[in-house]
């Protein structure tokens, strides 16, 4: 059969609606791991926030992180690679979000630490996005004049959070810019949309890439619920929308499983393995 390996999203997938683990996944989870099943995450957020989250699951094989910017072991907590965008191409990001009256979160990481920098908050929904992960794990949040594109580490990552009718002429002229990505989808909780830019050619797909190399899978199984899975779904061998996902990702599914409040991802996987499946 080979080696699978299993990759989830976070948000919205694996974790309840209220952002946390349930005790069920966590339960299931350390005894697949135990039991040697390859199983990690593919998700937006950063090691700041993932890692306490996971702090009672034993994972131990390597992290897709910021949509595939960053590649991270959570055993030796250290970040295995991260994918830089070019300093002339944050600067362009820069003047077209000025130009709409916005600006971005830039981040930077040098030597796995994470330095965010912006110049003011628009909203709510960025208030509470900065205060739930300002001094997690390697991240700070930092108040600018003026970003510092030298000195604080290798740019990675451009990220807002705002409504859709506020930024959508932001993602269509930044999407012209041919050194960075862009995903452009509702956030779960807040009603707001993110926008998050990050080199060309990076994607969940490419870090589900990356990590089946290092952990010498033949096959990945990929579980999501939102429009920034589309890429992962497309690079799996088998990918399963969650009931709640949305229906571009439902379209390219191999199939649809309970809701994430089911503990869904959990369940499947366990069922798979009582049937001799993993």
């Amino acid at each position: 059969m080979g080696k699978t390996l299993y990759l989830t999203d976070l948000d919205g997938t694996f974790l309840h609606p209220n952002a946390q683990i349930g005790e069920t996944s966590k339960n299931i989870m350390n005894h697949l791991l135990d039991n040697g099943v390859l199983f990690s995450i593919s998700t937006a957020r950063t090691y700041a926030t993932v890692i306490p989250m996971f702090r009672e699951i034993h994972l131990n094989s390597p992290l897709v992180l910021m949509n595939g910017v960053c590649i991270y072991d959570p055993v030796e907590h250290k970040t295995l690679r991260h994918h830089t965008i070019d300093i002339a191409d944050g600067k362009e990001v820069e003047r077209i979000f000025l130009k709409h009256g916005k600006n971005p979160m830039l981040y930077f990481e040098s030597e796995s630490n994470l330095r965010v920098e912006y110049r003011w908050l628009e909203n709510a929904p960025q208030r509470e996005y900065v205060s739930a992960r300002d001094g997690f794990y390697n991240k700070g949040f930092v108040q600018v004049e003026n970003y510092n594109y030298d000195g604080t580490g290798d740019l990675i990552y451009a990220v807002t959070l705002d409504k859709h009718e506020e930024i959508d002429a932001i993602y269509h002229e930044v999407s012209t810019l041919s050194g960075i990505d862009w995903n452009y989808y509702p956030d779960t909780y807040t009603g707001c949309y993110f926008l998050e830019g990050m080199k060309a050619g990076i994607s969940k797909a490419s870090g589900a890439k990356d990590v089946k190399a290092l952990v010498g899978a033949d096959r990945i199984v990929a579980f999501g619920d939102n429009h920034n899975d589309i890429a992962l779904f497309e690079a799996a061998d088998e990918a399963y929308a969650v009931g709640n996902a949305c229906d571009a990702l439902k379209k390219v599914a191999t199939g649809v499983i309970d809701t994430c409040e089911t503990d869904a991802v959990a369940r499947f996987l366990l069922q798979r393995f009582e049937n001799g499946e993993i």
